[in-house]
């Protein structure tokens, strides 16, 4: 038979036979439910902005020097501040690393005996456990802390104050010292009714990497700060 003859019976029932064979398909891939496919785009989308990031509750040590650029937002701890003692001479609030600290704003007049004798009673009997207190005068509540820092720093030793006094600072509006706003921000730093300073000896008690941890307003005496003081030394 002729090259462009029919083709022999053996010949066509195999091509019948391949041609009634199926390739084997690939395992079909099950689609991920809704959910996951949604969690998985929003993986791949650009990271959150800084300012849309959910405020941190946790107080990690940083050695980001942006507060000293009085960027105090992005700062981590109270260690990255520094502050004029009442001396005028330039601390690094580093060196309370270690310390759980009172921070307070104190003037003259008003509460003060109350609020001095009790922070120089604090400070005598827990100063040895790693308590440290720093004052910060303050002439915008009544204009009851007149005085320069020279005449501050005269009228404490009256008390027999050992712990540190600093500078006379604001502590609201857009002058006030990059620390203080940095406090009134913190979760554990916020105030009833706003968070601006209410008045004098408003306290921040600030714990030994830095945070704050609690704060008491301005008609809490200090002793109130005492029982809390076991928890963080």
């Amino acid at each position: 038979m002729g090259r462009g003859g029919a083709s022999s019976p053996g010949r066509r029932r195999q091509r019948c036979q391949s041609r009634g064979r199926r390739r084997p398909r690939a395992p079909r891939r099950r689609k991920a439910p809704a959910c996951r496919r949604r969690r998985a785009r929003r993986r791949r989308k650009e990271p959150c902005p800084r300012s849309l990031r959910p405020e941190i509750h946790e107080c990690p040590e940083s050695q980001d020097p942006c507060a000293s650029r009085d960027d105090w937002r992005c700062a981590r701890s109270m260690h990255e501040f520094s502050a004029k003692d009442i001396d005028g001479h330039m601390v690094n609030l580093d060196k309370y690393r270690g310390f759980v600290c009172i921070v307070t704003n104190v003037a003259s007049q008003g509460k003060t005996e109350v609020n001095y004798t009790q922070l120089v009673d604090l400070h005598a009997r827990y100063a040895e456990c790693g308590l440290r207190i720093l004052a910060f005068p303050c002439n915008q509540f009544g204009k009851q802390e007149p005085g320069s820092n020279e005449e501050i720093k005269e009228f404490a030793a009256g008390y027999n104050v050992k712990f540190d006094m600093f500078s006379k600072i604001c502590v609201n509006g857009d002058d006030a010292h990059p620390l203080w706003k940095w406090m009134k921000i913190q979760p554990k730093g916020k105030g009833i009714l706003g968070n601006a300073i209410k008045w004098n000896f408003t306290k921040f008690l600030i714990d030994k990497n830095g945070c704050v941890v609690k704060r008491y307003g301005p008609m809490e005496e200090p002793l109130v700060i005492e029982k809390d003081l076991p928890h963080y030394f």
